[in-house]
Parts: C-alpha cells; structure tokens; sequence
C-alpha cells in the first residue's frame, strides 16, 4: 500500500488474485472488515484487507473451508494484537490514524472525554467505525493518544518563547500568561486527566501521571530548581510547588469564569504576586 492513498478496489483486486465481486461478497457477509473509507462508489482499502485476502486464497487453495480460513485469520490477528501496543498494525505514522487522534483531539477538547463518542469522532473524520478498531482497542486507547497532543495543540504558540526566555520571574509570567489565555480549556484536560487518575485500570493511571508530570509538572519544577540555584527564588520543595501551583491555576481559572468584578490582568497581578511573595510580611 502506498501509505497515505490506500488501494483502489482495482489494485485490491489485482494484487490479491481475487475477483471484485468476491470481494464484494467478503464484504456483506462479513468475511472481510469494511474499508478504511467509503463515500458513494468510492472506498479504500489497505494492507490489511490484502493479507485478509491473500490468506484467505491460499487457505481455499489447500481445500479449507471459507469459515474456517476467516477463524484462522481472526486467531492469528489476535495473537499479533497480544503483543506490546507499540507493535500494533495501524501505528508508524498512519495518516488515517493521524487524521482521527486530530479529530479526536478537538472533541475531547470540546465535549470532555465521557460526552464524545466513537460515532461523533469518526463522522468527523470520514472513516467507517470499523476503521477505528483497526487502529485503537477502545475510546479510552484513542483518548490517552490525544492528551499529548491536547497540551500541544493549547500551548504550541508559547512554548517556544519560554523556551528560550532567560529571566526566571518572566518565564512564570509566560505560563501564567498561556494558561490564562485558555483557561476552558485547561479545565477540561484537568479534569481529564484527574479522572484518569481514578481509572480502575492501573496502566491508564500511571499513563495520566506520565502525561502530567511531563506536560505540567516537569516543566515547572525545572524552571523552580533553575531559580533556586540562580538566587532568584528561595529553596522550596520543587516536587510539591508545582502540584499546588497547578491547584491554584484551576481554581482561579473557575474565579474569573463565575465572578467578573475583576479583569484577567487584576487576576494574573494577583496571583504571581502571592508566587513571589507569598502572604508573610518581610
């Protein structure tokens, strides 16, 4: 397959030895998952659909029944499917599976993960449901692909900047500033990944923790320790700091949403002051 155009039902046709109309007849019965994509008289396939076939003819070749080749296929693709998720088909920079964790992306954004559906996000895309369960195992798999990118996507503007900003005070001035500038939807991936905190399975806790520490609090406790050794700040606990320094973003976030007898820049004065200084008197 040539990735990014999928196969024709032409090229399908002419690379698995196996004729349109039994393809067509695969596809109804359901010995054959659906296309990748499907609008009209137009639909694409991949490489997956190609192997199914290909196995398929040689299992019929040797006298199996068809039922019994499409068990077969089934048992191997699990077996494959059992092993590490980095391994699985579909990943490797799939523009489908690229187009749909973008997709996704937005609607987590918008709706929050328990109100977005595999139906909304793959209407959004274009592709059948059953093109999402080639490339992810549940809604829950999709939406830990889409928390990176979730941070990404809010602060790919600012992130930049701070990078390359040398003065301590200014460089919380920033991400004070970038999270300000979004604060719905920061709300929205603090919750997400406070609720995945509280996921039953383990693996998605310690995902949402991955993704937390990485995105939110690395990131912080980095500029505090860089402070701290430069004199700029007095040596506090950078492996708490940042968690209680998130705790205020999202409650003030909440402050300027209910109540506006302040503007944000009443707000921001506000808070990097209590930062810097806090409530003691010197």
């Amino acid at each position: 397959m040539v990735e990014g155009k999928g196969l024709r039902i032409g090229e399908l046709v002419e690379r698995s030895g196996a004729g349109k109309q039994l393809i067509h007849y695969y596809l109804r019965k359901g010995y054959l998952h659906p296309p990748l994509f499907k609008s009209g008289n137009q639909a694409l396939y991949d490489h997956s659909h190609l192997e199914k076939l290909q196995f398929i003819k040689r299992g019929r070749a040797n006298g199996l029944p068809l039922a019994y080749c499409v068990e077969l296929w089934e048992k191997e693709r699990e077996g494959r499917e059992a092993e590490p998720r980095r391994s699985r088909r579909g990943e490797g920079g799939s523009p489908t599976r690229d187009h749909i964790i973008k997709e996704a992306t937005a609607v987590f954004l918008r709706k929050g993960y328990r109100a977005a559906t595999i139906s909304e996000i793959m209407e959004s895309v274009g592709v059948t449901k059953a093109s999402f369960y080639y490339y992810f195992e549940s809604k829950k798999d999709l939406y830990f692909k889409c928390l990176d990118n979730i941070f990404q996507d809010v602060f790919v503007g600012v992130l930049e900047g701070i990078r390359h900003e040398e003065d301590m005070i200014r460089r919380l001035e920033m991400r004070w500033g970038a999270s300000r500038s979004f604060f719905p939807e920061m709300i929205t991936i603090l919750q997400l990944i406070r609720d995945s905190l509280r996921d039953e399975d383990r693996e998605h806790r310690l995902q949402a923790a991955a993704i937390l520490r990485r995105s939110l609090i690395e990131p912080l406790a980095g500029d505090l320790e860089r402070g701290i050794r430069e004199g700029v700040f007095r040596p506090v606990e950078s492996g708490i700091v940042p968690f209680a320094l998130i705790s205020m973003l999202e409650m003030v976030a909440y402050r300027s949403m209910i109540e506006e007898s302040f503007s944000d820049a009443d707000i921001e004065a506000a808070v990097l002051d209590l930062i810097l200084h806090g409530l003691l008197r010197t």
